[in-house]
Order: C-alpha cells, then structure tokens, then sequence
C-alpha cells in the first residue's frame, strides 16, 4: 500500500531513531503503521537496496555470527533529505492534503515544528471540508434508494469520522495557537 516516496519516507523516518535490520523495519510497520500503511518484504528490501544505491542509507558494520544480516542506518543525505522534506512548508498553492502524506508527516512532527504542524492540521481541515462536501452530496443522491441503504451506512460512517477529525484537528491547532 506504500505509495510513491511514502515508503522511502517511512524508512527514513524510522531510521532516524536507530540503525535497524529489514526484519526491524517491517515489525515496526506491523507494530506502529498497520492501521495506516502495510508494506510487506517485497517492498521494503527492494526500496532498501535502491536507498543504498542512492546513498541515503548505508550498511551498518555490525560483528555478528549471522553474516546475512543487514543492519541499515542513515546517511547525512538520507537525514537530510528528510529533514527537507519534514519541514518544507506546504505551498500556498497546496489546497489538498490526502490522508498518507498528513499521516506520514504527522507521525514524525515532534515539538521543534510548530509552524509546519500548524499547516499542516490547516491544510487538513481544509481537506476534510471538501471531503465531507462531497460525501453530503453523495448521502442526498442515495438517502432516497433503499436498495442502496448499504451505501447510505458507508458514507454515514464516513461522515462521522471525519467530522471527528476535523473536531479533533481544530482542538489541536487551539491548542498550538496558544
């Protein structure tokens, strides 16, 4: 389910906690990511090999019995290639933000990006009103259809969660206003 350069990001993100193995990353994807992203070995380790062929991570010289075992670390262009992309303010032109990018972003903001959280809850709020626009309008063509009464439940649901976030998002930017 890893979409373009949200693999890469992934990675790199969790890199800059601690050098890890293949196996490290993808338990950590099952552990902390499952609800939000999957990405099985078939993904990983080939996006691993083409990092270390990029330079954005290198093998870590690790003294083990198990000589197949590969422990990868970040570079100081895998750092900073993060770091730019992490704090890169969103272009004013930027009107939409789809839920990976916010996810992914968010899951590695710590307390020294105020200003990039900010935009980024903002931008996100202001998706999720497009979102919920679209859905009301979609709910109004259905409401009137009891064949489509599973349909009807499905944007419903939707409709509510994200009214949640949007609740929960605009708590948070009170919060960091203040």
């Amino acid at each position: 389910m890893a979409r373009s350069n949200t693999l890469q990001y992934m990675i790199l993100g969790l890199l800059t906690r601690q050098p890890m193995t293949g196996y490290d990353i993808k338990q950590t994807f099952d552990k902390e990511k499952a609800e939000f992203w999957t990405a099985p070995f078939s993904q990983i380790y080939p996006e691993l090999n083409r990092m270390l062929n990029d330079g954005l991570i290198s093998l870590l010289k690790v003294n083990t019995t198990n000589s197949r075992k590969k422990t990868y670390q970040l570079t100081k262009d895998g750092r900073n290639l993060f770091e730019q992309w992490l704090t890169t303010p969103l272009s004013p032109e930027t009107t939409m933000l789809d839920n990976d990018n916010f996810i992914l972003r968010l899951h590695f903001l710590g307390h020294e990006h105020p200003t990039i959280l900010r935009q980024l809850l903002t931008l996100r709020v202001r998706t999720i009103n497009l979102e919920i626009a679209q859905l009301e309008l979609e709910l109004t063509e259905v409401v009137n259809h009891p064949e489509q009464l599973g349909r009807e439940l499905i944007i419903k649901k939707e409709l509510a969660n994200k009214k949640s976030d949007i609740q929960l998002w605009k708590k948070e930017l009170k919060i960091q206003s203040k």
